[in-house]
Protein backbone atom coordinates (compact mmCIF):
# COMPACT_ATOMS: atom_id res chain seq x y z
CA UNK A 1 0.00 0.00 0.00
CA UNK A 2 0.99 3.61 -0.63
CA UNK A 3 3.62 2.81 -3.22
CA UNK A 4 4.78 5.62 -5.52
CA UNK A 5 6.90 5.40 -8.67
CA UNK A 6 8.29 8.94 -8.62
CA UNK A 7 9.89 11.36 -6.17
CA UNK A 8 6.98 13.76 -5.70
CA UNK A 9 6.19 14.64 -2.11
CA UNK A 10 3.15 12.86 -0.67
CA UNK A 11 0.96 13.70 2.31
CA UNK A 12 -2.30 12.98 4.09
CA UNK A 13 -2.70 9.19 3.68
CA UNK A 14 -6.11 7.63 4.15
CA UNK A 15 -7.22 4.08 3.41
CA UNK A 16 -10.68 2.57 3.74
CA UNK A 17 -12.11 -0.87 2.86
CA UNK A 18 -14.05 -1.19 -0.38
CA UNK A 19 -17.10 -3.45 -0.90
CA UNK A 20 -14.83 -6.53 -0.79
CA UNK A 21 -12.79 -5.36 2.19
CA UNK A 22 -9.77 -4.39 0.11
CA UNK A 23 -7.98 -1.11 0.83
CA UNK A 24 -8.81 1.97 -1.21
CA UNK A 25 -6.03 4.53 -0.89
CA UNK A 26 -6.24 8.32 -0.92
CA UNK A 27 -3.56 10.96 -0.42
CA UNK A 28 -2.36 14.41 -1.46
CA UNK A 29 0.29 15.09 -4.12
CA UNK A 30 1.45 18.56 -5.23
CA UNK A 31 0.58 19.86 -8.69
CA UNK A 32 2.65 22.93 -9.62
CA UNK A 33 3.32 23.48 -5.92
CA UNK A 34 -0.32 23.16 -4.84
CA UNK A 35 -1.52 20.08 -2.91
CA UNK A 36 -4.31 18.16 -4.66
CA UNK A 37 -6.38 15.04 -3.90
CA UNK A 38 -5.46 11.69 -5.47
CA UNK A 39 -6.77 8.13 -5.26
CA UNK A 40 -5.18 4.84 -6.29
CA UNK A 41 -7.05 3.07 -9.10
CA UNK A 42 -5.28 -0.24 -8.54
CA UNK A 43 -2.81 0.60 -11.29
CA UNK A 44 -1.83 4.23 -10.77
CA UNK A 45 -2.39 7.34 -8.70
CA UNK A 46 -5.08 9.44 -10.33
CA UNK A 47 -6.17 12.99 -9.61
CA UNK A 48 -9.61 13.43 -8.04
CA UNK A 49 -11.27 16.07 -10.21
CA UNK A 50 -12.91 18.27 -7.62
CA UNK A 51 -13.45 21.11 -10.05
CA UNK A 52 -11.97 23.59 -7.60
CA UNK A 53 -9.58 26.26 -8.98
CA UNK A 54 -5.96 25.28 -9.64
CA UNK A 55 -4.73 27.66 -6.92
CA UNK A 56 -6.85 26.01 -4.20
CA UNK A 57 -5.09 23.64 -1.81
CA UNK A 58 -6.88 20.33 -1.20
CA UNK A 59 -5.99 18.26 1.84
CA UNK A 60 -7.22 15.90 4.53
CA UNK A 61 -9.05 13.27 2.44
CA UNK A 62 -11.34 10.86 4.26
CA UNK A 63 -13.64 8.35 2.60
CA UNK A 64 -16.00 5.43 3.10
CA UNK A 65 -17.70 3.10 0.64
CA UNK A 66 -21.44 3.23 1.14
CA UNK A 67 -24.56 2.95 -1.05
CA UNK A 68 -22.47 1.69 -3.95
CA UNK A 69 -20.19 4.74 -4.08
CA UNK A 70 -17.21 6.37 -2.47
CA UNK A 71 -18.26 9.20 -0.18
CA UNK A 72 -15.31 11.56 0.21
CA UNK A 73 -14.68 14.56 2.42
CA UNK A 74 -11.73 16.94 2.45
CA UNK A 75 -10.51 20.41 3.39
CA UNK A 76 -9.76 22.99 0.70
CA UNK A 77 -9.03 26.71 0.40
CA UNK A 78 -6.37 29.33 -0.10
CA UNK A 79 -7.68 31.06 -3.22
CA UNK A 80 -6.41 34.61 -3.72
CA UNK A 81 -9.90 36.11 -3.85
CA UNK A 82 -11.15 33.99 -0.92
CA UNK A 83 -8.41 32.39 1.21
CA UNK A 84 -10.81 30.80 3.71
CA UNK A 85 -10.71 27.02 4.02
CA UNK A 86 -13.85 24.89 4.01
CA UNK A 87 -14.88 21.32 4.70
CA UNK A 88 -16.30 19.69 1.55
CA UNK A 89 -18.05 16.41 0.85
CA UNK A 90 -18.51 14.47 -2.42
CA UNK A 91 -20.92 11.65 -3.24
CA UNK A 92 -18.74 9.70 -5.64
CA UNK A 93 -15.22 10.19 -6.96
CA UNK A 94 -15.15 13.23 -9.24
CA UNK A 95 -18.63 14.34 -8.13
CA UNK A 96 -19.26 18.02 -7.50
CA UNK A 97 -17.97 19.00 -4.01
CA UNK A 98 -20.43 20.53 -1.56
CA UNK A 99 -19.21 22.94 1.11
CA UNK A 100 -20.27 22.04 4.66
CA UNK A 101 -18.54 24.44 7.06
CA UNK A 102 -15.65 26.88 7.26
CA UNK A 103 -12.88 24.65 8.62
CA UNK A 104 -9.14 24.01 8.63
CA UNK A 105 -9.51 20.41 9.83
CA UNK A 106 -12.29 17.86 9.80
CA UNK A 107 -14.28 15.28 7.87
CA UNK A 108 -17.77 13.96 7.18
CA UNK A 109 -18.70 10.36 8.01
CA UNK A 110 -22.29 9.18 7.51
CA UNK A 111 -24.41 11.65 9.51
CA UNK A 112 -21.45 12.96 11.52
CA UNK A 113 -19.83 16.28 10.62
CA UNK A 114 -16.53 17.05 12.36
CA UNK A 115 -14.90 20.44 11.81
CA UNK A 116 -12.57 22.90 13.49
CA UNK A 117 -10.19 25.81 13.10
CA UNK A 118 -6.41 25.75 13.08
CA UNK A 119 -6.40 26.50 16.81
CA UNK A 120 -9.58 24.60 17.60
CA UNK A 121 -12.05 23.94 18.94
CA UNK A 122 -13.22 20.86 17.04
CA UNK A 123 -16.99 20.43 16.82
CA UNK A 124 -18.60 17.02 16.34
CA UNK A 125 -22.17 17.26 15.07
CA UNK A 126 -24.14 14.03 15.20
CA UNK A 127 -27.84 13.17 15.53
CA UNK A 128 -29.23 14.57 18.77
CA UNK A 129 -26.10 16.19 20.12
CA UNK A 130 -23.01 18.31 19.57
CA UNK A 131 -19.64 17.56 21.19
CA UNK A 132 -17.01 20.30 21.37
CA UNK A 133 -13.33 19.50 21.92
CA UNK A 134 -10.88 22.15 23.14
CA UNK A 135 -7.11 21.66 23.14
CA UNK A 136 -5.61 23.88 25.86
CA UNK A 137 -1.96 22.94 25.24
CA UNK A 138 -2.03 22.82 21.42
CA UNK A 139 -0.80 25.71 19.31
CA UNK A 140 -2.02 24.36 15.95
CA UNK A 141 -4.09 21.49 14.58
CA UNK A 142 -2.93 20.06 11.25
CA UNK A 143 -5.36 17.22 10.64
CA UNK A 144 -8.38 15.52 12.19
CA UNK A 145 -9.49 12.26 10.59
CA UNK A 146 -10.76 8.88 11.79
CA UNK A 147 -9.83 5.21 11.93
CA UNK A 148 -12.13 3.32 9.50
CA UNK A 149 -11.82 0.17 11.62
CA UNK A 150 -12.78 2.11 14.75
CA UNK A 151 -14.84 4.99 13.29
CA UNK A 152 -15.42 6.75 16.60
CA UNK A 153 -11.68 7.10 17.14
CA UNK A 154 -10.31 10.45 16.00
CA UNK A 155 -6.78 10.74 14.64
CA UNK A 156 -5.41 14.20 15.48
CA UNK A 157 -2.12 15.75 14.39
CA UNK A 158 -0.99 19.07 15.77
CA UNK A 159 1.76 21.14 17.30
CA UNK A 160 2.57 22.25 20.82
CA UNK A 161 3.81 25.79 21.53
CA UNK A 162 7.48 25.73 20.65
CA UNK A 163 7.04 23.58 17.56
CA UNK A 164 6.93 20.00 18.87
CA UNK A 165 4.58 17.82 16.80
CA UNK A 166 2.03 15.48 18.36
CA UNK A 167 -0.08 12.67 16.96
CA UNK A 168 -3.04 11.39 18.98
CA UNK A 169 -5.77 8.79 18.79
CA UNK A 170 -8.77 9.94 20.82
CA UNK A 171 -12.10 8.29 21.59
CA UNK A 172 -14.74 10.94 22.45
CA UNK A 173 -17.20 9.86 25.10
CA UNK A 174 -14.83 7.25 26.50
CA UNK A 175 -12.17 9.98 26.79
CA UNK A 176 -9.39 7.57 25.90
CA UNK A 177 -6.30 9.30 24.52
CA UNK A 178 -3.17 7.71 23.07
CA UNK A 179 0.01 9.17 21.66
CA UNK A 180 0.76 7.55 18.28
CA UNK A 181 4.50 7.04 17.77
CA UNK A 182 5.77 5.59 14.47
CA UNK A 183 9.43 4.68 14.04
CA UNK A 184 10.27 6.71 17.15
CA UNK A 185 8.55 9.95 16.06
CA UNK A 186 4.98 11.28 16.25
CA UNK A 187 3.00 9.72 13.37
CA UNK A 188 2.29 12.99 11.54
CA UNK A 189 -1.08 13.02 9.72
CA UNK A 190 -1.33 9.26 10.15
CA UNK A 191 -3.83 6.74 8.82
CA UNK A 192 -4.65 3.20 9.88
CA UNK A 193 -5.70 0.22 7.82
CA UNK A 194 -6.21 -2.66 10.19
CA UNK A 195 -3.01 -3.01 12.18
CA UNK A 196 -0.91 -1.02 9.70
CA UNK A 197 -0.08 2.63 10.27
CA UNK A 198 0.95 5.06 7.51
CA UNK A 199 2.22 8.58 8.11
CA UNK A 200 3.91 11.55 6.42
CA UNK A 201 7.60 10.94 7.13
CA UNK A 202 9.76 14.05 7.08
CA UNK A 203 12.62 14.15 4.54
CA UNK A 204 13.79 17.77 4.68
CA UNK A 205 11.78 20.92 5.26
CA UNK A 206 8.71 20.70 7.47
CA UNK A 207 6.34 19.78 4.62
CA UNK A 208 8.93 17.90 2.57
CA UNK A 209 7.53 14.46 3.30
CA UNK A 210 6.69 11.09 1.82
CA UNK A 211 4.06 8.64 3.03
CA UNK A 212 5.69 5.71 4.81
CA UNK A 213 4.47 2.57 6.53
CA UNK A 214 5.48 2.46 10.18
CA UNK A 215 8.06 -0.24 10.84
CA UNK A 216 7.45 0.14 14.57
CA UNK A 217 4.34 1.50 16.25
CA UNK A 218 3.75 2.45 19.88
CA UNK A 219 0.52 3.75 21.45
CA UNK A 220 1.23 5.50 24.74
CA UNK A 221 -1.81 6.23 26.90
CA UNK A 222 -2.10 9.86 27.99
CA UNK A 223 -4.25 11.61 30.58
CA UNK A 224 -7.05 12.81 28.32
CA UNK A 225 -8.28 15.50 30.70
CA UNK A 226 -4.84 17.16 30.56
CA UNK A 227 -4.87 17.61 26.79
CA UNK A 228 -8.53 17.68 25.69
CA UNK A 229 -11.55 19.37 27.25
CA UNK A 230 -14.70 17.64 26.03
CA UNK A 231 -18.13 19.26 26.36
CA UNK A 232 -21.46 17.93 25.16
CA UNK A 233 -24.50 19.91 24.09
CA UNK A 234 -27.81 18.01 24.02
CA UNK A 235 -29.20 19.38 20.75
CA UNK A 236 -27.91 20.31 17.32
CA UNK A 237 -26.99 23.95 16.79
CA UNK A 238 -27.31 24.99 13.18
CA UNK A 239 -24.38 26.72 11.51
CA UNK A 240 -24.39 30.49 11.88
CA UNK A 241 -22.89 30.80 8.40
CA UNK A 242 -25.60 31.70 5.87
CA UNK A 243 -23.48 30.11 3.13
CA UNK A 244 -24.14 26.65 4.58
CA UNK A 245 -27.83 27.02 5.43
Amino acid sequence: MFQFNDNRFTHMPFASPDADGNPKEFCCIPVNGVWKLYHFTGKRWQRIKTGLPAEVFECGPCAEYEDGMWKISFIAGGAKNDPRFRLYRMYGINAKPMAQEFADVGFVRKDHVVYGGRRGPVTIVEPGRVVVLDFPDAEFLYRVSFNPFNPNQLLISGQYPGGEIFSWAYQPGLKKLYEVVADGVPAYKCAFFGEDCFYAQRDGGFEDRHIAKAESLVLNELAAETHIIEKEEPTYSASGNAEFE
